[in-house]
Parts: structure tokens; C-alpha cells; sequence
């Protein structure tokens, strides 16, 4: 969990100059949050406290690591007990609130350095998320093109688009490249599959995505998606797929519920996806069947 080392990390040192100073950057697939300390020690556990008095849970829990820089020497920090200690601690709909007051609602933008981290924020003239259509995407599609460049969006973590009532948080390397076309380099981790042992093939969650992503080789696969829905509601996809405007969202759930294939519904409309992909084990009979939506077990696959 952690990592002490003598001068590890000093192509990161000049990313923090002062004491008591923190900034998230992006470092190759990584986002790594880099917290000056304020004093010249090693306690790891109060470097962490001084640092998370600031932070919410949505702060930290898309870093993958926190690099405290104490001096000459450097200590690494696994995420997960950084986003223990902040707990469910949350600012989100309160920053939300502050940003819609000073955004004109008529697609006002801005980029700002929230604590440690850039967030782009952009406001939308529609009453709800779901009122987004094709028209909008266009309007900002030509805000970003005309204002920002790939200088300027590399330590973005996060992009929120802002309509009166709800909002939704969106992956910037998402954002700026499949949704929107910007020419931004994507660095795709690559999938290392696990072994299944004695498993009987399709009868674990694991191999059930495998089984589906073989029936999307031509797309662009993006694994482990999470994202934010109306009023920060959470959501996460075991993948999306994505081919030119077309995209596809692929969730695994043990047990579905008309109330999944809802909230599956209300994410694809969220983020313009044509279709939505189930696997299941087994089909429960008693679900309502969705448009755009396809529940999938072995026999399909």
C-alpha cells in the first residue's frame, strides 16, 4: 500500500512547488494526485489528513494513486486508503450549485481548478439531462474546438455537463475524443484475460463480458466505465463499445430487475448510446423487455 523511495519520482517533483500544495496530473494510463507536505516528515497518516480535510469522495476516487513529496524522498500511496479515510464525504451537488450560479445558461463554460483537480464544466440550456439531443452536441462540439487545445485538456479529470435540475459527469478522454471528435490520444490499457480453471464456459460474469466483446471485435472497447447520471447517481458498465456514432453499453448483473433495465434505459439516453447489452445467468420472466435493450445468457452468446 505503500511505496517509500529515495528520488522515485522526481520527474514529478516541479509539479508541486510549495509546501502544503497538491495538483492531479496525467501520467501515461495513470491519474496521480502530487501533495507537497507541509512539513519536512515521513508521517505518511498525517500527510493524509492534511490533504483529505479538502477533498470529497468525488476527488479521489478516480486517482489511482497519491505521490506525497516530502524533501528527497517521495512516498506512494495506494488510492484506497486515501478514499477510506475521506469516507462518504461529498461536495458534488454543492460545487454543482455554485458553478450554475456563475455559468450563463446558454452554454457558459469554464475551466476551473477545484482544489487539486481541473474540472470543465459546461451549462446547457435544457430543464433535464435527458432533453439532450443531437443539436447540442454540435453547440459543443464548436465550444471546445474554438477555445480549448490539447495543451490545455491533459489534466482535465473531469468534464460535467450542467442542465437546471441534473447533470452528468463524463470520462474527459470520453468527452474529448469518442464523443466529440477531438484529437486526443487514448492509451487503452491492455486486457490480460484470466483463467477461468473449472469454470464451465459463459457461466461466470467474467466470461459472459469475453463471449460478448467477441461479437464487437470491429468497436472500440473501453472496460470498467463508471459513470454519473442525474443528480450524481452512479452507474457502472462492465464496457463500452463504440463505432463511429454508434454506441454500445455491456452490464453484467447476477439477478436483473425491471428497476436495471430503467436505470440502463436512463443512462443510454444520458450518453446517446443505440443500444444496451445484459448478460445474465439466468433471465428473470418477470422483467419488462426495454427497446435498445437486450438481455443476453450463454444461449445467446
Amino acid at each position: 500500500m505503500l511505496d517509500l523511495n529515495e528520488n522515485s519520482y522526481d520527474s514529478l517533483q516541479d509539479a508541486v512547488h510549495d509546501k502544503g500544495e497538491s495538483r492531479t496530473i496525467k501520467k501515461g494510463n495513470e491519474w496521480i494526485l502530487i501533495f507537497n507536505s507541509p512539513s519536512n516528515d515521513t508521517d505518511v497518516m498525517s500527510n493524509i489528513k492534511d490533504l483529505v480535510v479538502d477533498l470529497d469522495i468525488e476527488d479521489i476516487k478516480y486517482i489511482d494513486y497519491l505521490l506525497i513529496i516530502d524533501g528527497k524522498r517521495s512516498v506512494k500511496v495506494d488510492s484506497n486508503l486515501v478514499e477510506d479515510m475521506v469516507g462518504d464525504k461529498t461536495k458534488s451537488q454543492v460545487i454543482i450549485d455554485q458553478v450554475k450560479e456563475e455559468l450563463d445558461r446558454d452554454f457558459g463554460y469554464k475551466l476551473y481548478d477545484r482544489g487539486p483537480h481541473k474540472r470543465l464544466f459546461i451549462r446547457l440550456p435544457i430543464i433535464e439531462m435527458k432533453d439532450f439531443d443531437e443539436t447540442l452536441t454540435n453547440k459543443i462540439k464548436d465550444i471546445i474546438q474554438d477555445n480549448f487545445s490539447s495543451g490545455d485538456i491533459g489534466d482535465i479529470l473531469s468534464v460535467y455537463l450542467i442542465a437546471d435540475e441534473t447533470y452528468v459527469r463524463l470520462e474527459p478522454e470520453l468527452f474529448f475524443q469518442e464523443i466529440f471528435g477531438f484529437k486526443k490520444p487514448i492509451e487503452k490499457k491492455e486486457f490480460v484475460p484470466r483463467p477461468s480453471g473449472k469454470i464451465i464456459l459463459g457461466e461466470s460474469p467474467q466470461e459472459l463480458v469475453e463471449l460478448a466483446l467477441k461479437k464487437l471485435e470491429d468497436y472500440d472497447i473501453y472496460r470498467d466505465i463508471q459513470l454519473v447520471d442525474a443528480a450524481g447517481l452512479e452507474y457502472s458498465f462492465d464496457a463500452l463499445a463504440v463505432s463511429d456514432d454508434e454506441r454500445i453499453f455491456l452490464k453484467y448483473l447476477d439477478k436483473i430487475t425491471n428497476e436495471d433495465m430503467i436505470s440502463m434505459k436512463l443512462f443510454m439516453d444520458a450518453f446517446q448510446a443505440k443500444q444496451g447489452w445484459i448478460l445474465t445467468k439466468e433471465q428473470n420472466e418477470n422483467v419488462q423487455e426495454i427497446d435498445n435493450i437486450s438481455i443476453m445468457t450463454i444461449n445467446n452468446l
